[in-house]
């Protein structure tokens, strides 16, 4: 059993004690409705609170003024009366497990876009933003008088709802940090030039809302220890920040992350895919905790209990938001002070089920665990009422997912994989750069499924004989997807090979000078591509979309293509592949028509994602069995279609 020195240790927050240091972040959830924290909301946060959560930050950039709407998120709005009830219904659901519940609030000045939602933006100066692109009008005097007035409004209205404190906004670029920093911040009046004015604003927050609410309600910060932008905040800046906001004496808690989603590649630096290295702003929050007397929180890729204990120990932060784990796992903490490690279900960075979706406005989920946003349906499962014996095909996402859920629920399981290992493409995807944990929920699943005892056979190649030997009641089709092959005139002149042979090490002549056609436009034909850049390829890109990888989300893509440019790929867009010859690549412009050659090239490569490799559904059903085909086997799409239709099918059956 691991030996936990800190992680569980009880430690003070302003006037609360908070008996863990695994945190919650204040994340926007996307699950608020009507601007309100209803049922649906408070079921997600429950369910961590059930499974042992410290401290509890919940509703980020929970909007304290009409002008920063929530509603473009589907986040909460905190400048109405009206929310008091639910606060009050959600406290009180969170304090029958002894967890403290602070909301973060904030106004996010010239972050927006105004026509969504038909409100007009504030910032300190007229100086649009690089990701939303759009100009806000300068704060004057009675403006800023208002909204220091609606920060306060908002943390009383918290207080009312029984909460026990509130997180200030002072980082990813809203309108506090707005206003410290020389990137937004041009002003010329009291508020404008030196450190002092540029805090002014800030500070006036914190002392009407610390007046507003006394002593005996948290008030916590959460800031940048470093925006990595030129002219921007510096860690050196920031803690000169810091230390003289916690002179105050107003802050109870420092919450340090690092990066400013002010622009796009700040966006997903702020919340770090598996491409980043675990406790990679640790540094940041060590350099806060250096210059304050309160305690400080650090975050980012904190996804293990031991890793967040030696954290502690090593006294770079106080207490670890672990949330990405903790949506992947809302039970971890006590899996972990039980000594369950081996049942915790570890955050990998996939980021697409959760931060990449609630950015546009979609409710929080999770890639590998389909019960998150779902809790209210799914947080318990249910035994089965008839047991029966369940017969899956293929030991990839969908078929362990649903071997994993029919075998908790009580049906005896049989597994049949062709290869010597479960994972099924998870293996191939895993081969590419920044992307090693991808296979991460399979080996979870793996795990399980021992442990409930299914039955296992690999290198058993099914046929429809051998599959009805096993008796089975039910069969379950997961066998997955083969590489999609494109059909372009003159293909046979040339070298072409799939990205999955590339990255499995089945097509390694391909030459100095490669074309990767990407017509799948998530990470395969990209990641291909990195792969051949690090072996020294020149390699190009070509996609008929506006962008390589265009289906990612807004903290995937970005660090992609960071490390593609730095690697000099070139990439041409909005050309669809039509034909090859001579070792050049002939494409249509999708928008003009426009026939273009590119080339000459020593091979092509083509991502063009898979195609369904079911050939026993139909053949068993017509011996009149009962066949279930889901993941790719069905229709190839993603990971998390592929684990969410086995757990569906598991609950199901």
């Amino acid at each position: 059993m691991t030996d936990f020195t800190y992680l569980f240790e009880p430690l003070k927050v302003g006037h609360v004690t908070v008996r863990n240091r695994i945190c919650c972040s204040a994340h926007a959830d996307a699950l608020a409705e009507d601007g309100m924290p209803g049922e649906r909301e408070r079921r997600y946060y429950e369910e961590k609170a059930i499974g042992g959560v410290g401290f509890m930050m919940c509703f980020g950039s929970a909007s304290v003024h009409p002008s920063s709407t929530a509603r473009d998120w589907n986040g909460v709005e905190l400048f109405d009366d009206r929310v008091i009830p639910f606060l009050s219904e959600f406290s009180r659901t969170m304090h029958r497990y002894d967890v403290p519940v602070v909301c973060q609030i904030t106004h996010r000045g010239r972050r927006g876009r105004s026509i969504d939602l038909w409100n007009r933006l504030y910032g300190p100066s007229d100086v649009r933003e690089p990701n939303h692109r759009e100009n806000p009008h300068p704060l004057d005097e009675a403006q800023m008088d208002q909204f220091v007035r609606a920060f306060a409004d908002a943390a009383g209205r918290l207080q009312a709802g029984g909460f026990d404190g509130c997180e200030v906004m002072a980082s990813h670029c809203h309108l506090i940090d707005q206003f410290w920093t020389r990137n937004v911040n041009r002003r010329t009046d009291e508020y404008g030039g030196s450190l002092d004015n540029r805090l002014r604003f800030g500070i006036r927050v914190i002392e009407a809302i610390r007046e507003r609410v006394g002593r005996s309600f948290i008030v916590g910060i959460r800031v940048t220890g470093d925006d990595f932008l030129d002219n921007g905040l510096n860690n050196h800046e920031m803690q000169e920040i810091c230390g003289r906001l916690d002179e105050l004496r107003l802050l109870d808690y420092f919450n340090v992350i690092g990066g400013s989603a002010e622009t796009f590649v700040g966006e997903s630096a702020a919340v770090p895919n598996m491409s980043f290295r675990l406790g990679v702003y640790t540094h940041l929050s060590a350099s806060i905790r250096s210059v304050v007397d309160v305690p400080v929180i650090a975050t980012a890729r904190i996804v293990d209990p031991v890793q967040a204990d030696r954290i502690i120990a090593e006294g770079q932060a106080d207490l670890c938001i672990m949330n990405r784990s903790l949506i992947a796992d809302p039970h971890m903490p006590a899996k972990a002070q039980r000594g369950d490690l081996d049942d915790i279900r570890q955050c990998m960075g996939y980021n697409e089920g959760c931060i990449d979706r609630i950015y546009t406005g979609r409710g929080v989920t999770c890639v590998q665990n389909p019960v998150i946003g779902r809790e209210r349906e799914w947080a318990a499962m249910p035994a089965a009422g008839v047991k029966r014996r369940i017969t899956v095909v293929g030991a990839g996402p969908a078929g362990r997912e649903a071997a994993r859920v029919a075998a908790s629920r009580g049906h005896q399981v049989v597994l049949l994989e062709k290869s010597d290992q479960t994972g099924g493409q998870t293996l191939i995807a895993r081969l590419a750069p920044g992307r090693q944990d991808f296979d991460g929920a399979t080996r979870w699943s793996s795990l399980q499924c021992r442990k409930l005892g299914v039955d296992l056979r690999l290198n058993t190649v099914a046929t429809v004989d051998s599959i009805l030997q096993t008796a089975p009641d039910v069969v379950v089709i997961a066998t997955g997807a083969r590489s999609r092959t494109p059909v372009l005139e003159g293909m046979e002149t040339c070298h072409f090979v799939s990205a999955w042979d590339v990255l499995q090490g089945k097509a390694t002549e391909v030459g100095k000078v490669v074309l990767v056609i990407d017509e799948e436009y998530g990470h395969q034909g990209p990641t291909t591509a990195e792969f051949l850049l690090e072996t020294g390829r020149e390699v190009d890109l070509i996609t008929s979309q506006e962008t390589i990888g265009n289906h990612l989300g807004a903290t995937t893509r970005p660090p992609l293509l960071r490390r593609l440019f730095s690697r000099r790929a070139q990439i041409f867009n909005h050309l669809e592949a039509q034909s090859v010859s001579n070792g050049c690549l002939i494409a249509r412009n999708i928008w003009s028509g426009d026939l273009h050659e590119v080339g000459p090239y020593d091979s092509f490569v083509y991502a063009y994602g898979g195609q369904s490799a079911d050939t026993l559904s139909e053949p068993l059903r017509a011996r009149g069995v009962i066949v279930e085909v889901v993941g790719d086997a069905f229709a190839p799409r993603t990971l998390q279609h592929a684990i969410l239709e086995g757990h569906k099918l598991g609950r199901d059956l």
